[in-house]
């Protein structure tokens, strides 16, 4: 039996958007491309009965299951039984990385769980996530949207007012939709690598706002 208090994920991450989430919270999950798997990849890369993902104790273990093109971890295909850790990339399909997130290397402590839930370090351009400090740190643009937004919780802040904050130096006809939405999307990622919390929040056809409870 798993000794996790709670399980770990797999998550499929397309062009930094969640496209599939799985708990791993079964002493063994399988993946392929026949109905009966767990996680079911409709690829023809991949064979019917593809990898399979066991609880072992604390740790997670991947192996192949004799698949035609083999099972890869971080580039690197496996020969025998792996054990995963926190950020693997699981590939049985080239177009498709699979992430492995441990909840022991992501939840917070106890302890932790009474920190703010989200505190900016304007100094050292750090941002800390209840008591837990966000490393690699955000880039200067997506910490300094980040930390307009966080001036005044609640507060919605019109694209104009974050165009000016991010690219005071460009017009601001030049910086698109696209670009504030994208930085957004990246933004919001990182912050889930420690939270699952959505504290940024768009409201359309005006801007953009941060909760933070």
């Amino acid at each position: 039996m798993s000794e996790h208090k709670e399980s770990a994920l797999l998550l499929w991450l397309e062009e930094e958007e969640i496209q599939g989430r799985w708990s791993l919270a079964q002493p063994s999950t399988t993946i392929g491309r026949s109905e009966d798997n767990d996680i079911v990849v409709d690829d023809r890369w991949v064979s019917r009965h593809h990898a399979r993902i066991r609880v072992d104790g604390p740790q997670y273990i991947v192996e192949d299951l004799g698949s035609k093109n083999g099972t890869l971890v971080n580039g690197q295909r496996i020969e025998g039984p792996r054990v995963l850790v926190d950020g693997d990339e699981i590939q049985i399909t080239p177009l498709i990385a699979l992430t492995f997130v441990d909840y022991g290397a992501t939840a917070p402590l106890p302890s932790e769980a009474q920190a703010p839930a989200l505190v900016l370090d304007d100094e050292a351009r750090q941002v800390y996530i209840r008591g837990r400090l966000l490393s690699p740190p955000l880039s200067h643009a997506q910490f300094t949207l980040l930390a307009l937004l966080a001036e005044q919780p609640g507060r919605v802040y019109s694209r104009d007012e974050v165009i000016a904050a991010v690219w005071p130096d460009d017009e601001s006809t030049g910086i698109s939709d696209e670009a504030i939405d994208a930085m957004i999307r990246r933004i919001r990622l990182r912050l889930r690598e420690l939270d699952p919390t959505e504290f940024l929040v768009t409201v359309r056809g005006y801007g953009f706002k941060i909760e933070i409870d």
